[in-house]
């Protein structure tokens, strides 16, 4: 592979160097738009007539002009794409009514959906505005909205917030590159006040997938074939089980349950196949073939409701269909990047969007590695031979991918070979039997003799991979990168892959080298937390949640409900510890605590500082001969709601009110402590609360 040979491979890389300098760098990278119509004319001008002293000036245009095509796309983009109301326009809403553009996805405790507001009451009149939103609604009323309804909503969105804690999930940007800065908890304060969809085409795709949930959930009754066929046929994830999710996840096999390239390649595949066998493979028919693929790759997409991942995955295969009908010579790679183009023009900020990431990277991998992997074994034995194949592309597709999903999940499957030896294959079966349920659903007997088979199959194959996500050592956890070292990690691969291939040593000193500076920046990462104490108070709703740290070794302190919520645990407390290097299961917890137990409260005595917890009712029937004296106290579930409670029994140098506490009793407290001109953090209103000095070590 040769960039001269693939210059839609240059073209997209400057075109997506100048995205990423735009985004992080702003308007600065903005080149006027009079100067790019000189630097394009004075191509033109030098490409007549071409010299090995001119190629080089036109080389630095090309890249000028898609660098800044790049800049300018994002620029134009962010701007004509959304509004955002200022504090002080949303202040004087009242009401406000909106499209509804998305399809309510069912959550644990509510129906989350997408919206457009397109009029907003201030009280005195109607406002023309288009803001989308996202929105969440009541579990009785969130079903009963689909996709193009029209609201009317009693109240106001608030702003998007950012992160509650560090290192978790940041929302607030998650959203921000999908131009959505507003947020509203609506429950059911609306009206239904008609239907207008934004997209006749998406509104028709919604409807169909809608009509495919009901065939599936009608011919496969269990509750578990039912969430894992929807999911991988339709790409429908809300009937699936946490147990289910859990062990794909640490099998490496959570690609499968996503609707993306691994089904549209199957079906792409499958359809070459046939018509190879009608003998319409030959050259001649070489566009009758590409139009045929396209076809039947976009009505897959139409009955997945036209979601983001499919879209993406049929517009790559799209272009590789028509690449070959180009060529026969024609490179996979430029093919690639092209369709890669053709979606970054649409929308910039898929460059940002892991889906994406992961797609591109995946199929880039296997399409160079598999093929040179796949030459190192020779067999003459078919199924040997078709499972080195798909061993091959499992390995292919993992180093290529194994940066990125280290980056966003921390994690890494050790068993994939295994479980994609199993589950590639099945996952064509399932494929073929889910789509074959929808086809014979007029036909009920034969609809459910399919469904039947295709229930074994998953039964069969969850059976095989919760297995293996028992296995020991299933999966690695707690993994931290940073992007730099998600990049320079990447840079190893490419010098060790272009070492095996390329048989030069230079290349291996480049990838030591490389691998030297990522072992730095790791050192660099956590030299800090190894050399320091920290305490923290984190920033949960309604709950009381303590984390003391000594270099790597952590320990939890929590309410009850807290304890128990493996979820909330994971989503709060674990990417902190990640960040600080320390076991992130608090049933790992090595930190033992010199505490102990009052009438008043909790002491911990921690690295020089008395810290006490008070999280009951404060009463009067004890008070100490002499105050307790503490550096930090720590009030928990409304224990005192006046500081005249305190008085004579606790002295403190600083006070923290943790999220336990009711807004009535933070907002009293902080207002007397601002009489009191007392040291203070509530966690309501400043967040998370963290403490951190030396260790003597």
């Amino acid at each position: 592979m040769t960039l001269s040979k693939n210059p839609f491979i240059r073209l997209t890389l400057c075109f997506v160097s100048g995205l990423l300098a735009y985004h992080y760098l702003g308007k600065v990278t903005l080149v006027p738009w009079w100067a790019l119509v000189i630097a394009f004319g004075i191509y033109l001008v030098l490409s007549l007539k071409r010299t090995f002293f001119k190629q080089a000036l036109l080389s630095s245009l090309c890249f000028l002009l898609f660098f800044s095509l790049g800049a300018w796309r994002l620029h134009l983009f962010k701007d004509s794409a959304s509004q955002k109301l200022t504090d002080k326009e949303l202040a004087v809403v009242k009401a406000y009514k909106a499209v509804v553009t998305s399809v309510p996805e069912e959550k644990a405790k509510s129906y989350l959906c997408r919206m457009s507001i397109y009029a907003v009451w201030n009280g005195k009149s109607w406002a023309t505005v288009s803001i989308p939103i996202n929105a969440y609604l009541s579990p009785e009323k969130g079903g009963e909205i689909n996709y193009g309804d029209l609201l009317f909503v009693e109240g106001r969105p608030s702003p998007t917030t950012p992160p509650s804690n560090p290192g978790v999930f940041d929302f607030q940007r998650y959203l921000a590159l999908r131009l959505i800065h507003h947020q509203h908890f609506i429950n059911g304060q609306f009206t239904l006040i008609g239907h207008k969809a934004p997209s006749l085409i998406t509104e028709k795709a919604n409807n169909l997938r809608q009509a495919s949930i009901v065939r599936v959930k009608k011919y496969i009754k269990n509750k578990y074939a039912q969430g894992v066929t929807l999911a991988l046929i339709l790409g429908v994830k809300d009937a699936l089980q946490n147990e289910t999710l859990e062990a794909f996840s640490a099998t490496g096999t959570m690609h499968v349950l996503a609707v993306s390239g691994l089904h549209v390649g199957i079906i792409y595949a499958l359809v070459l196949l046939m018509l190879k066998q009608l003998g319409l493979s030959k050259r001649k028919y070489r566009w009758f073939l590409a139009i045929v693929s396209i076809l039947v790759l976009w009505a897959y997409a139409f009955l997945t409701g036209l979601s983001p991942s499919v879209l993406r995955a049929v517009t790559m295969f799209s272009f590789v269909a028509i690449g070959k009908a180009l060529s026969r010579n024609s490179s996979i790679y430029n093919t690639l990047t092209a369709s890669a183009l053709a979606l970054l023009l649409y929308n910039p900020y898929l460059i940002l969007n892991v889906g994406f990431q992961l797609s591109y990277v995946a199929v880039f991998g296997i399409v160079y590695l598999q093929p040179k992997l796949f030459g190192l074994i020779e067999t003459r034995h078919l199924i040997l031979e078709k499972v080195w194949a798909i061993t091959c592309v499992s390995i292919a597709a993992q180093i290529a991918t194994a940066p990125l999903s280290i980056l966003y999940f921390h994690q890494f499957p050790t068993y994939f070979l295994v479980s994609n030896l199993l589950i590639i294959p099945a996952a064509f079966v399932i494929l073929i039997f889910g789509l074959s349920v929808l086809v014979l659903s007029p036909i009920s007997v034969l609809a459910s003799a399919v469904a039947w088979l295709l229930s074994k199959v998953i039964l069969s194959v969850n059976f095989l991979i919760v297995g293996m996500s028992n296995w020991p050592g299933s999966k690695i956890e707690g993994i931290y990168l940073s992007t730099m070292d998600a990049v320079l990690l990447y840079v190893v691969i490419l010098f060790t892959v272009l070492f095996f291939v390329k048989k030069k040593f230079s290349y291996i000193r480049g990838a030591l080298c490389f691998a030297c500076c990522f072992g730095l920046s790791q050192v660099d990462h956590f030299y800090g937390y190894a050399q320091t104490n920290e305490f923290s108070v984190l920033d949960i709703s309604k709950a009381s949640v303590m984390d003391f740290r000594i270099g790597f070794k952590s320990k939890m302190i929590a309410d009850s409900a807290f304890k128990v919520d493996i979820g909330q645990q994971k989503f709060n407390l674990y990417p902190k510890r990640l960040l600080a290097g320390s076991k992130q299961k608090p049933t790992e917890d090595q930190l033992v605590l010199n505490k102990s137990k009052t009438t008043l409260g909790t002491v911990f005595r921690f690295q020089g500082k008395t810290i006490m917890h008070l999280n009951h009712q404060l009463t009067d029937r004890f008070k100490p001969r002499v105050p307790i004296l503490v550096d930090c106290l720590i009030l928990g579930n409304n224990a005192v709601t006046n500081l005249d409670q305190l008085k004579g029994k606790i002295d403190f140098s600083k006070l923290i009110i943790d999220r336990s506490n009711s807004w009535y009793t933070d907002r009293q407290l902080t207002r007397q402590l601002d009489q009191l001109k007392k040291e203070y953090h509530s966690v309501r209103q400043n967040g998370y609360y963290s403490e951190r000095w030396n260790r003597n070590l």
